[in-house]
């Protein structure tokens, strides 16, 4: 049996942040010789009903989503060659979006996030981004569009002290493997009794990405007065060091991110990053098989 062509879901909003994603998603989709799906939702609300007139009912509303929706999937199958396929659906957003992963076996989900928040913990809280990272199987690449990537050429792996560092690694790897790309590993030091045994671990972990084929550096920042927190720190190397994606990662078993980042740290990376930011469930059958083979 021939091997499953790879799919790769786009929701859109039809923001201008919905088209970047999904230009970036083309470059996924080449890397990975993947099909898209694009996905729209009609949740009846005010955005959409701006946009594509207030006239008529829900109904119509998603008559027009549709017929836009297709539109926009013949232009980029016509331009870029790849096969483009549609869903519509009704609800809420982001358990629409993990209705599909499941239905439709998605292995990616890339997705634009956008809006200055005026209340940050209401609109974190409300994100449809945050909200489909934490209920989805899939990696979810959110991309914010300020800095639009040609390719994959560093990923930012940032790294606390962690028990399931190998587990961790692996997705990484793998994304690195793919695209050949280099992998630069950093941490942000944050208490000082910690900095003896944060270095012996990432110099571990950047022995195992190098022992493994692929380029890797490790570096550990201390944050000053000036430049407080993980989050800053960490975005901060990643565009000093002309990071493409950054690749951060959740427990398997908790479904939060507690293990890696708190949840408010995930959050503000996903919010602020200004380059696009994946985000993955590893598996540890998954990756304990991609060590066996090596």
């Amino acid at each position: 049996m021939a091997d499953k062509t790879p799919l790769i879901l786009v929701p859109m909003g039809f923001s201008e942040q919905s088209f970047v994603a999904l230009d970036q998603a083309l470059i996924f989709a080449n890397t990975m010789k993947a099909n898209l799906l694009l996905l729209a939702v009609n949740n009846n609300d005010n955005h959409l009903r701006e946009m594509f007139g207030d006239a008529g009912g829900k109904k119509e509303l998603g008559a027009k989503v549709e017929e836009k929706l297709k539109a926009v999937a013949e232009e980029y199958a016509t331009k870029s060659g790849l096969t483009i396929g549609t869903e519509m659906a009704t609800g809420v957003v982001y358990e629409e979006i993990a209705r599909v992963c499941e239905d439709k076996v998605v292995d990616l989900v890339i997705m634009g996030t956008n809006g200055k928040p005026q209340n940050l913990k209401k609109r974190f809280i409300g994100s449809n981004a945050f909200r489909t990272v934490t209920r989805v199987d899939p990696p979810v690449i959110t991309v914010k569009g300020v800095r639009k990537i040609s390719g994959v050429n560093t990923i930012i792996f940032p790294l606390v002290l962690d028990r399931r560092s190998k587990e961790k690694v692996g997705p990484a790897l793998h994304y690195a493997r793919l695209f050949k790309s280099r992998i630069k590993v950093v941490s942000v030091l944050i208490e000082e009794d910690d900095e003896k045994k944060l270095r012996a671990h990432l110099k571990q972990v950047e022995k195992f990405i190098n022992d493994h084929g692929v380029e890797c550096t490790s570096a550990l920042l201390k944050p000053t007065k000036k430049n407080k927190g993980i989050v800053r720190n960490t975005l901060n190397y990643a565009y000093e060091n002309e990071g493409d994606l950054m690749i951060i990662t959740e427990d398997d078993k908790e479904r939060d991110f507690t293990d890696f980042f708190i949840g408010t740290d995930v959050q503000a990376m996903i919010y602020h990053s200004e380059i696009p930011v994946m985000c993955i469930t590893p598996s540890e059958v998954k990756w304990a098989a991609l060590w066996e083979g090596i």
